[in-house]
């Protein structure tokens, strides 16, 4: 589908952000379509049998994570479908650390983990993130549709804990109520689940629906449009994870660095920019709405919120997990930066530092 069918119009016109123009900071690598779960609201439409649209080879993923080094980029997530099911899964691990990428996380439904994984993961500082959706096996698992989910995800998460790997855990609300979201959230804090945020399922994939609903630009958080992409299993660049209605190339046709300084690329992040972003900000609502992926900052303990604070929040469960600042609790970005929809300028940039995984 081209960007001209899905209504995103020229830019020529308009004023272009500087980071919406070029540049890559964060990179979702998909590395298959499969999934072991059938999850109710998959944005991926992911099944076990979805694996005809994995064509790119380990050789393939290599070279994506070189292209994007070679652009500047540093921080990257693995995620699916389940990148665990990726027979190569080990293999690209240990590359992304060995290219350099200072930031690795994956994004599993924990349902599979094996020693190999835990003890690289340990020893290279590599995140892990997963979605729970209940304390209550029946309910996690109505879900998932698979009956032994909730235990195994439960047993591996500990796993991950007791090996003081840092994890994080979403927790999606499709039809639980507040008080069974909050009760959860207490139960991933009592395993010691230290990042733990809530969402609402987005209108991709079977989530439209679960929500009755066309996919549209507005169900997107609005921060994709600057600095980042995600390479599918077939090749195709999006501007996020969710964003799979706007392609702005494919990594089997085009070299990564023409895509992410394409027009392309240009148009749709300017189009997010100026639909989604601009109008969530003037409406008085913050634009960024990551709190499902922000990381508390160094230090904090895990809180939950008031009663009047929105919940579920608004972003989707794969977003950037980078800690932030306290002047923007929700944002995703991977560099600390304010509330304020504009690039900052160097002098505005806050001067406090931004924790690593390890620490």
């Amino acid at each position: 589908m081209s960007i001209t069918a899905v209504g995103v119009s020229s830019v020529s016109d308009r004023t272009v952000p500087r980071s919406a123009a070029v540049g890559l900071d964060f990179l979702w690598l998909e590395l298959t379509n499969r999934c072991n779960l059938k999850c109710v609201h998959c944005y991926t439409d992911s099944t076990p049998q979805t694996g005809y649209r994995d064509l790119l080879t380990a050789e393939d993923y290599l070279s994506v994570m070189n292209q994007a080094y070679a652009l500047g980029c540093r921080k990257m997530q693995f995620i699916g479908g389940e990148p665990q099911l990726n027979r190569d899964f080990h293999r690209l691990l240990v590359a992304s650390k060995t290219i350099g990428f200072e930031f690795v996380e994956v994004f599993t439904n924990l349902t599979r983990l094996d020693d190999e994984t835990v003890h690289f993961a340990r020893s290279a500082g590599i995140g892990f993130a997963t979605s729970v959706y209940s304390d209550r096996p029946e309910v996690h698992q109505a879900i998932t549709r698979n009956r032994s989910s909730h235990a195994r995800t439960i047993n591996n998460l500990k796993r991950l804990i007791d090996s003081d790997i840092v994890t994080r855990a979403a927790v999606i609300q499709i039809d639980q109520t507040s008080a069974e979201i909050q009760t959860t959230k207490r139960f991933l804090t009592d395993l010691g689940v230290w990042h733990i945020r809530d969402s609402r399922v987005r209108a991709f994939g079977r989530g439209e629906d679960v929500l009755s609903q066309r996919s549209q630009m507005s169900e997107l958080c609005g921060h994709c449009w600057s600095g980042r992409i995600c390479v599918a299993p077939d090749g195709a660049v999006y501007p996020c994870v969710m964003a799979r209605q706007w392609p702005v190339g494919n990594v089997l046709e085009t070299p990564l660095d023409r895509i992410v300084q394409s027009n392309a690329l240009k148009e749709v992040r300017t189009t997010i920019h100026d639909t989604v972003w601009m109008p969530k900000l003037a409406g008085g609502r913050t634009p960024d709405g990551h709190a499902a992926e922000a990381q508390p900052d160094e230090g904090e303990e895990p809180s939950y919120p008031d009663e009047g604070e929105p919940t579920p929040a608004e972003c989707p469960q794969t977003c950037i997990p980078l800690t932030v600042t306290p002047t923007c609790p929700q944002s995703c970005n991977p560099t600390p930066v304010t509330c304020d929809p504009i690039e900052p300028t160097p002098e505005d940039e806050p001067d406090h530092k931004q924790p690593t995984p390890e620490e």
